[in-house]
């Protein structure tokens, strides 16, 4: 094994720009190597703590290469050979756990019973997959849309008061409260309180402040002697964990499901396979919690990444418009259905989507089981991962890869300038048997949301010259600190 190690750190894997004597020689997490490892891992707290961890990881493989070392134990990877390799490798490919990851040890620490996210057993989360996969059918989105329509409707409302109230306002805010609303109403049967939305931000703002540290134990993980520390957080500051599993208390969530009365919703399918899926009371609780808390970040930020790009840049956003008021004479016409046919709209979703992916930062490591990765070998053990930033902007990849360009999901044929783009590594949700299973339920408030506004408002963003998201946002473990702020355009 060391020598393996030896051989692709040396030959294959370009180490990170660290000081001479801390780049690793001989070893993979022994003693003698000590040193090595808290260079690494200095490194990986420094870009966590910094909120960013996306651009560095981008920075370093555009230096030294699709695979780089990033952490003690941890290769990072920038292709699509590996992101295949690592999420959906296959029968015979070998299991890629995310046990001994920092997602497993965040799961461990908040999560009262095991959900589709957290759960590292391939037959437990098959079960899981089996049962909830009712609840984001094609069938149930239909069945789902009047819910959908009726938040994003309030939100267009209350939208164009505050436009028409006050000079300048946060439309980030405006979409986070209406993503709250409907993946609330969709996962518990009601809206969740405001004050639930506040506790689960203070969670978010907890965690990154934590990150560091958090860094820090799942390191000590990794030495037998030291592993038992990892549980010292809980110890110190148990009130910090204890949000998620008192994010919905179980007798609300009874008084839920009490009231279903024939309504359709996540809760009721998930309810209907209940029994044949033996789901317990509170897997039922994990999973609808973690639905209205990844559904909520992923959309609300993907909606703010949007409308941050089509306004930074406003001909695509007047295009978006020109498009929906030619396809429809009132808000009350447009339905899911019916957006799905407006090209250049889908289009600015795509590519919001490949440059700031939902899935990014510390969510999608696994550990190798012993295998091939892009022609490497990676033994037992190794932390890896497929890199879906770098990856969905690689120049290689990608014409014109750092740029906003919704044409080329339009008019990417032979003589375009998109011809060569490599869209089989756009995976903004991953790929394989851990797939998001609720991506179309996103896409169908995204694309709802982008047309009603668009058709309803003339708008402009305010703070064009002073917010670059790239610059500006915090990015670690999720997306934080982005604020798009509108007005009505003059």
């Amino acid at each position: 094994m060391d020598a393996t190690l030896n051989a692709f750190q040396q030959d294959k894997v370009t180490t990170l720009a660290v000081p001479w004597i801390l780049r690793p020689s001989h070893g993979w997490l022994s003693w003698g190597n000590m040193p090595v490892y808290f260079g690494f891992l200095i490194w990986l707290i420094r870009s966590v703590s910094g909120h960013r961890l996306n651009n560095d990881i981008e920075a370093i493989h555009a230096k030294y290469g699709p695979v780089v070392r990033i952490g003690p134990n941890e290769l990072s990877f920038a292709s699509e050979d590996a992101l295949k390799t690592i999420h959906n490798p296959g029968p015979n490919g070998g299991h890629f756990t995310k046990q001994g990851t920092i997602e497993s040890l965040l799961a461990k620490l908040i999560w009262a019973a095991p959900n589709l996210l957290t759960t590292t057993d391939k037959t437990a989360h098959k079960r899981l997959r089996t049962a909830l996969q009712p609840a984001f059918t094609a069938k149930a989105l239909m069945e789902q849309e009047d819910i959908v329509q009726h938040h994003v409707g309030r939100a267009v409302d209350n939208l164009g008061k505050a436009l028409n109230e006050e000079k300048v306002i946060n439309i980030s805010d405006h979409f986070a409260r209406m993503i709250w609303s409907i993946v609330g109403d969709l996962s518990f049967g009601e809206p969740l309180l405001h004050d639930q939305m506040s506790a689960y931000e203070k969670l978010k703002f907890t965690y990154g402040k934590g990150a560091p540290l958090l860094e820090l134990f799942q390191f000590l993980t990794e030495i037998p002697i030291f592993g038992g520390l990892a549980k010292l957080p809980v110890m110190i500051v148990p009130h910090i964990f204890r949000v998620p599993k008192n994010f919905l208390l179980m007798n609300q969530l009874r008084d839920c499901i009490d009231r279903q009365g024939g309504r359709k919703d996540f809760l009721t399918a998930i309810l209907a396979a209940k029994e044949s899926a033996g789901l317990t009371q509170a897997e039922i609780l994990s999973n609808s919690a973690l639905f209205a808390m990844v559904g909520y970040d992923t959309s609300a930020t993907t909606l703010s990444a949007m409308f941050y790009h089509v306004l930074r840049e406003p001909d695509h956003y007047h295009k978006i418009q020109h498009e929906v008021r030619a396809a429809y004479t009132s808000l009350a016409e447009i339905s899911a259905q019916s957006v799905l046919r407006l090209p250049y709209l889908n289009a600015c979703v795509q590519e919001t989507l490949r440059l700031l992916p939902p899935i990014n930062g510390r969510g999608s490591h696994r550990i190798s089981p012993g295998a091939t990765i892009d022609g490497l070998y990676v033994p037992k053990g190794v932390n890896v991962s497929a890199d879906i930033w770098t990856i969905q902007r690689r120049p290689d990849y990608w014409a014109l890869a750092d740029k906003f360009r919704p044409d080329r999901w339009i008019d990417n044929g032979p003589g375009t300038a998109f011809e060569h783009d490599v869209r089989t590594s756009y995976r903004p949700f991953l790929v394989g048997p851990r797939v998001c299973i609720g991506r179309e339920m996103a896409l169908q408030s995204i694309r709802l949301t982008v047309a009603k506004v668009a058709f309803a408002f003339d708008m402009e963003m305010a703070n064009r010259d002073s917010f670059v998201w790239e610059r500006d946002a915090g990015n670690d473990y999720v997306w934080h600190d982005y604020n798009i702020m509108v007005r009505k355009a003059l």
